[in-house]
């Protein structure tokens, strides 16, 4: 029995997209001039400082990593939760379409938390082209 070469050893790291974390930033600055401007309810200086937060951290962290040797997505929340998908032991990670998504052993589906709108289009390409062609169903 012969076993499959293993991939080399490369983490390629997406990034979210630029558009989106300035739209981010965009909101936040407006709602906290409204919210500075208009005599009101607190919410849009709150709303305000959360977009800007999330915005920078959008144009300064990666999105999600994909381990090729390991076969393992791991998504990086913008306050540095990390969550591991694995696709190795049975289970495997497929395109379709614009999402990644996990098949366990046993058939069960999960679309993982990654979009390719929220990411840098060439990066993406890239994570999919190293997870491989969709296995063609029987």
């Amino acid at each position: 029995m012969v076993t499959p070469p293993r991939p080399p050893r490369t983490t390629l790291t997406v990034r979210y997209n630029p558009p989106v974390a300035w739209a981010f930033l965009a909101l936040g600055v407006f709602n906290f001039l409204v919210g500075l401007l208009a005599q009101g309810p607190v919410i849009n200086l709150i709303l305000g400082v959360l977009f800007i937060v999330l915005g920078a951290l959008f144009l300064s962290r990666p999105y999600f990593t994909y381990t090729t040797h390991t076969r393992t997505l791991e998504v990086i929340a913008p306050i540095g939760i990390r969550r591991s998908f694995h696709g190795s032991g049975g289970d495997a990670l497929i395109v379709e379409g614009n999402r990644i998504v996990l098949v366990r052993a046993d058939g069960k589906r999960k679309k993982l938390p990654v979009n390719r709108w929220m990411s840098r289009a060439p990066e993406w390409d890239a994570v999919v082209e190293a997870i491989g062609p969709t296995p063609k169903a029987a």
